[in-house]
């Protein structure tokens, strides 16, 4: 599933390249273009992030066009800098900032996609009392929970350590929402119901 075509440019900033999710999305093609990371961009993220800001940019480049650009003038503060880009660039830009978004009002026309409310549209919906069905891939921090993954959202089931590399049937009980993503408690379930059973992607 291709969000937007090729012809597309996006701009990152470093609250993108830092939170990582970003990098996931142009991996499994969600997004496919040319990706511009402006210099300053570049600097901070090595700067808060050092070697692991390398390592994500070059698993970025494996995915996509990766241009480095540098824009005019001295002292820019990064949102504005990323913005004047994303303008010159005719760029979409992904953030999870915000002050860019805040900035963003002054720039109508730049469109902005904040990584933060993508998730919550691509992340299922885990309502308690549902039924689902995860593979169990390890023990959690408890050492009687197994812990597994659907469409990248970890969940946690309580007494499932005893089914590690097993798929199971679980109640969800509670979902905590997270900047960085979502965490589900579920109980093991006896009974299927297929009906209401969300099939876990490994």
């Amino acid at each position: 599933m291709v969000f937007f075509k090729r012809a597309n440019r996006f701009v990152l900033d470093s609250s993108s390249i830092i939170d990582g999710r970003v990098i996931y999305l142009f991996e499994r093609k969600f997004f496919e273009g040319k990706i511009i990371i402006p210099v300053l961009v570049r600097s901070i993220v090595r700067r808060y992030i050092g070697n692991k800001g390398e390592r994500a940019i070059n698993i970025l480049k494996r995915n996509a066009t990766v241009d480095f650009v540098k824009e005019k003038g001295n002292g820019l503060v990064e949102e504005v800098c990323v913005l004047k880009v994303a303008q010159k660039s005719r760029a979409k830009l992904f953030t999870i900032s915000d002050e860019v978004c805040r900035h963003a009002k002054s720039y109508p026309h730049v469109s902005i996609i904040d990584i933060r409310d993508l998730y919550r549209v691509l992340t299922p919906i885990f309502t308690p009392s549902k039924l689902i069905s995860v593979r169990v891939l390890k023990r959690g921090m408890n050492h009687t929970e197994g812990v597994g993954y659907i469409e990248g959202v970890k969940i946690v089931v309580e007494n499932g350590a005893k089914c590690i590399n097993q798929t199971v049937t679980a109640r969800v009980t509670t979902m905590l929402s997270f900047e960085t993503g979502n965490l589900v408690f579920c109980t093991l379930e006896d009974k299927k119901d297929d009906k209401s059973l969300i099939l876990a992607r490994n």
